[in-house]
């Protein structure tokens, strides 16, 4: 019962969700999917209890602190708007639920509980199974585009589409997990042939997304894995798997008719020239300017002559909550990248977490806001347990060894 609710829980946290997503836009029912991805978070909440209750307890750590200092400060602010009478777009008691059942919650629920090795494993499953199933459905619903879009919007199909972001974050992901599982770990040729189907698959729509964030996403995980790998034959496969990589971004890139490539190296001239891709860098510098006008507590919810996020969390956090509410919460994060940079350099065997939280980070640095931001806070919580877990160690030099011995707080 635990596990199966953990494995739920992470299936619609993560990339489970947007299968819904793709399913609601595939029947008609898109406009009824915000009602119905309330009913997901309660589902999602659920399991994370149940569980949390079936779970040894752990007495809160700093981390749990820091997240709870930056929430009564994100919290006011969304009260001072309300009585302020300055409304966000979602609504006052929208955002109140989604930052409590998306953030707050969840992060709690999983950062204060003792994991262990069979719980992780869990966690990886579900994250692997959602990959090959949204990579699946993509492929069946999108197939006739392959080719024919540089990036598949609503605008380039003529009919309504999942968001190209939800398409290449996702397939992103699940690229990243399943490799960087692959390439640290011994396994079987049935579960390589697994991974290797969840890595092509992904390919369909991850191109068709054509996200220029996704791209970076993908690719810096494996840049630190680099830096941080002890060992110089790992390094030597890691940079050939990165330039290898590389190459096949480019050569599918074209392949698909993909947008990718040209949309990522024209990034600079559209920033010059102001274009509607460069849309965000104008949001950025609005938000910072209420920063820098309230530094102390910040502004408002909303950025100025939008009526939106500003899609860059830390700038997000400044700008409505000020430095009071962004120091904690920069904090946390820098806590959890050392953390999540410790999983890499000792135990290598779970470099896929550490993916999973750099990949919602960066995605977070582009797109999403931080009242919906359950990618990237469950990811931070999973860091956190991962490092209070009392678990098998295995020595270094041989991190897949079957006789680990054990070893308390093992990335400091």
């Amino acid at each position: 019962m635990k596990r199966k609710a953990l494995f739920i829980a992470v299936f619609f946290n993560y990339i489970g969700y947007f299968i819904y997503i793709l399913l609601m836009f595939y029947i008609g029912l898109s406009t009824y999917s915000t009602g119905f991805s309330i009913i997901l978070r309660f589902i999602i909440i659920g399991g994370l209890i149940i569980f949390f209750n079936k779970s040894i307890k752990l007495k809160a750590n700093t981390a749990s602190y820091l997240l709870l200092f930056f929430s009564v400060f994100y919290i006011s602010r969304i009260i001072i708007d309300n009585l302020r009478d300055l409304p966000y777009y979602i609504g006052t008691s929208r955002l109140l639920l989604y930052y409590l059942s998306f953030d707050m919650i969840p992060f709690l629920l999983v950062a204060n509980v003792k994991f262990d090795l069979s719980d992780f494993s869990t966690i990886r499953k579900s994250l692997l199974f959602s990959g090959l199933l949204f990579s699946v459905l993509s492929l069946l619903l999108f197939r006739s585009y392959v080719g024919t879009v540089g990036r598949l919007t609503t605008q380039t199909a003529d009919s309504e589409m999942i968001s190209p972001l939800a398409l290449s974050y996702c397939s992103s992901l699940a690229i990243g997990i399943a490799l960087g599982y692959w390439l640290e770990n011994k396994t079987t040729p049935i579960n390589k042939l697994y991974l290797m189907l969840i890595i092509v698959l992904a390919a369909t729509p991850f191109f068709l997304g054509s996200s220029r964030g996704s791209l970076i996403a993908l690719i810096f995980p494996f840049l630190l894995m680099m830096v941080l790998t002890k060992k110089l034959k790992s390094n030597l496969r890691l940079i050939t798997i990165i330039l290898v990589g590389l190459i096949g971004i480019i050569y599918f890139s074209e392949y698909f008719g993909s947008s990718l490539i040209d949309r990522f190296t024209q990034t600079g001239s559209d920033i010059q020239k102001g274009n509607e891709e460069a849309v965000r860098t104008v949001m950025w510098r609005n938000a910072f300017d209420q920063f820098t006008a309230n530094p102390i507590m910040g502004d408002r919810l909303k950025v100025e002559g939008f009526d939106i996020y500003p899609h860059n969390v830390f700038i997000e956090i400044l700008q409505s909550t000020g430095l009071l509410g962004f120091i904690p919460f920069f904090i946390l994060t820098i806590i959890t990248f050392v953390k999540s940079l410790g999983i890499f350099r000792y135990k290598p065997a779970f470099s896929w977490i550490s993916i999973l939280f750099l990949q919602c980070l960066v995605q977070n640095l582009f797109s999403g806001g931080i009242f919906s931001a359950s990618w990237l806070l469950l990811s931070m919580a999973l860091v956190i347990a991962f490092d209070r877990m009392e678990q098998p160690v295995i020595p270094v030099g041989a991190p897949n060894s079957t006789t680990p011995y054990y070893k308390k707080n093992l990335i400091r």
